[in-house]
């Protein structure tokens, strides 16, 4: 049988080794190079809040020290380069780390392992540059003896910009009114405190996933806070976590604002609408049936509360609050020493009018001569707890 040659480089091909479409084994890896990638790449990150496009959505940054960001940006570019940079006879390729890459000597067919490392970068000003050496290792052909084994050096310009986000939040865009109110009253300091801290921990959560989550502005009314919020679906997260903490009801209304100029609906903007309810520590409240109590805690699930007669501690859901018709109540508050004790009264000095006058004695431990708080409620006098 006659001797072949590579038609490319005139090799033998008892010397080239194998032929393969009639190359030697070194002309056919020069004519059919694997790795295919632009030796320029231009990305952007957001020049306010560090954000930068990954597979064509906006995320945040892993890091914000500004070195680590450049290159988590950088990076982030060529490997969405690199899916779209190999051959067509590549089906299958892994990114390793330049040391593992050096122990490859044998790959299946259609499969390629590909590292990558900074050769060099300037990070100065903008844009920065880092220049990557791109090393790909590939078999494409059965008959090859030896992997392709390829180098490019890549550059990454990586220049800023202002994300839509931070576009729309320095535009002062909003899409959502967020306010909190009590019922029937307006907010206590100590309420606003606790919403302000529970909203602010609450937003950072939420922006993990939504990042038009943010808050626009906050407005301290009056009768509550007003939060405006960069989207309706954080509003609402907001809302949930506020009924979770203080209970209350949530309702939702919306105004037209406009029409979009790009699709022509109408624009609509939210407002989210969280009422705490009316009951704070240390309130008087009663059912039906007549019994008084003072409210000791409130929360997203309901109230807990002392009973006056008994002096037993009785948990009420807020559907149970609802049913029982608890509502608060006025009491007229005093303070009482007690001046003697027998075993079924108690005699109380007044401690503004210097009166005494006989209670029932009631299922707690009372000492004479120590003060009272007291309060009289449908004409019935309660014990409080000792005067501090």
């Amino acid at each position: 049988m006659s001797e072949r040659f590579c038609y490319r480089c005139g090799i033998s091909e008892s010397e080239g080794g194998p032929l393969i479409d009639g190359l030697c084994q070194v002309c056919f890896r020069k004519e059919n190079p694997v790795l295919l990638i632009e030796r320029e790449i231009n990305t952007e990150l957001c020049q306010n809040c560090g954000s930068y496009r990954k597979r064509g959505v906006w995320v945040d940054p892993a890091s914000y020290d500004l070195e680590e960001l450049i290159f988590e940006v950088a990076e982030n570019a060529l490997l969405e380069a690199l899916e779209d940079s190999f051959s067509e006879k590549i089906v299958e390729y892994e990114v390793v780390s330049p040391e593992e890459l050096d122990e490859i000597d044998e790959l299946p067919v259609g499969r390629a392992a590909v590292a990558f490392e900074p050769a060099d970068f300037h990070l100065e000003h903008f844009p920065a540059i880092v220049t990557y050496g791109v090393r790909v290792k590939a078999r494409i052909h059965e008959l090859q003896r030896e992997l392709h084994d390829e180098t490019r050096y890549v550059t990454v310009y990586v220049r800023q910009t202002v994300c839509p986000r931070c576009s729309k939040f320095l535009g002062g865009y909003f899409e959502a009114i967020l306010q909190v109110r009590a019922e029937g009253r307006p907010l206590t300091e100590e309420e606003r405190k606790a919403i302000g801290k529970l909203v602010e921990e609450k937003v950072d959560e939420i922006m993990r996933r939504d990042r038009m989550g943010f808050i626009q502005d906050t407005i301290e009314k009056e009768e509550g806070m007003d939060f405006y919020m960069g989207s309706t679906s954080s509003a609402r997260k907001l809302a949930q976590a506020i009924k979770e903490r203080f209970g209350g009801t949530i309702s939702e209304a919306y105004e037209l604002v406009g029409v979009d100029r790009q699709t022509s609906r109408e624009v609509h903007r939210a407002s989210v609408s969280i009422r705490i309810p009316k009951f704070q520590r240390g309130d008087l409240v009663t059912d039906r049936r007549g019994n008084v109590y003072t409210v000791e805690n409130v929360d997203g699930k309901g109230m807990t509360l002392t009973n006056l007669v008994t002096r037993e501690t009785e948990r009420r859901d807020w559907k149970t609050v609802k049913r029982e018709g608890i509502e608060a109540v006025e009491g007229e508050r005093k303070e009482a020493m007690v001046t003697s004790i027998t075993p079924t009264e108690v005699q109380l000095m007044d401690m503004e009018t210097y009166e005494t006058y006989e209670l029932e004695k009631p299922r707690m431990e009372l000492r004479e001569g120590e003060v009272y708080r007291m309060v009289e409620v449908g004409g019935r006098k309660y014990f409080l707890g000792r005067k501090e």
